[in-house]
């Protein structure tokens, strides 16, 4: 994404599945918006404007939101420019934390696509400190993966280690997802076939 709003994937069709994945997990805005002080209305104005992320998915004309949309603008004390200073400085601080460095146009793209509402896809919580995890949680997967050790018990720990923190942090995904962006999800690629895998690292 090259642009500073998100930009909405569309759906391929549904399947019966699908809906019930996304009418039990994702909310209506008027829902999120019972007991705010701004109407669904003017939240929707904000999220045209590219201040909050886009809807997570469309359901039948409907545009559906996870339970935790307004977690991280509201721990920010306001919208716009602020946001996303937040964001960086958030980001950047959680990587400094595991001595990694990013470029700022990493991070930058990372709220871009933050805004695109496609994070919630995947993560239970959208915060910055959610996103730079489920990256490293995968690079370190990837990293352990690329020289299996099975018999090695700190290689074992690690990758239990690892996956286990993912599949906390990861949703079940809808079953169109895969349509949608192309590959398996996540979850598939990461935790259900890395346990199946090497099952005796996650037998303990």
């Amino acid at each position: 994404m090259t642009d500073s709003i998100g930009t909405y994937r569309p759906l391929p069709p549904l399947s019966a599945e699908d809906k019930i994945y996304i009418e039990r997990n994702f909310y209506k805005l008027e829902e999120l918006c019972l007991g705010r002080p701004n109407s669904a209305a003017e939240y929707r104005s904000q999220i045209r404007e590219g201040i909050l992320p886009l809807p997570t998915y469309i359901l039948e004309g409907i545009e559906m939101y996870p339970g935790d949309f307004f977690v991280f603008p509201d721990s920010v004390g306001g919208l716009g420019a602020s946001m996303k200073n937040e964001f960086l400085t958030r980001y950047l601080r959680t990587a400094e934390s595991y001595c990694e460095r990013v470029p700022g146009e990493q991070i930058a793209e990372e709220y871009t696509a933050y805004l695109s509402g496609e994070y919630a896809v995947c993560l239970r919580w959208v915060t910055p400190e959610t996103i730079f995890l489920k990256g490293i949680a995968m690079a370190k997967i990837d990293e352990l993966m690329a020289e299996p050790r099975p018999a090695d018990t700190a290689w074992s720990v690690a990758l239990r280690s690892w996956v286990n923190r993912l599949d906390n942090m990861e949703r079940e995904f809808a079953p169109c997802d895969t349509a949608r962006f192309g590959s398996l999800p996540s979850r598939v690629r990461y935790i259900n076939r890395t346990r199946e895998k090497y099952p005796s690292c996650f037998s303990s």
